[in-house]
């Protein structure tokens, strides 16, 4: 018995350990990735504290597809979901995410409450709706200013 409370302590604190290094060592950057979905808009962040923000979702089910690609398989939680238009090219995809993902918050952007050059702060980086499908993200000297003519791609803050 005493051997085996031996072994489990030190795999234990190994685990510890590399949880620990891993937090420390974290990579601090923001990640916007444009989602290629066809005729619509989607674009997704990672914020340095691992939030995951998807700004409008595209028009129909073809945004789950794109998600499964950015995103690892056991990540099913978005923390929120911006929507800038209530236009099926931007929203159209919703129900379909609804159905897989756990989503924290949605933000619809053009209703009365909440009108465009609305300013959302994630952590530390802001992020402001400028018009349907065009928003800016700031995060720390970094600036993304995405819109609906923005290539499908990869972008990080420095």
């Amino acid at each position: 018995m005493p051997r085996f409370y031996y072994v489990f302590l030190f795999a234990l604190l190994i685990v510890a350990n590399v949880n620990v290094y891993r937090m420390i060592f974290a990579s601090r950057v923001l990640t916007v990735t444009v989602l290629e979905i066809g005729k619509g808009n989607a674009a997704l962040i990672k914020t340095s504290t691992r939030k995951i923000i998807l700004i409008d979702t595209g028009p129909d089910a073809s945004i789950l597809r794109a998600l499964g690609d950015a995103l690892p398989m056991w990540q099913r939680k978005i923390d929120a979901i911006i929507l800038t238009s209530s236009a099926a090219r931007s929203a159209g995809g919703l129900s379909s995410i609804q159905s897989r993902y756990h989503i924290s918050k949605i933000i619809r952007i053009g209703d009365v409450a909440i009108p465009y050059g609305s300013l959302f702060t994630f952590d530390d980086s802001t992020i402001e709706i400028l018009a349907p499908a065009t928003f800016k993200i700031s995060y720390g000297t970094s600036v993304f200013k995405i819109s609906s003519s923005t290539p499908a791609g990869v972008y990080t803050s420095d």
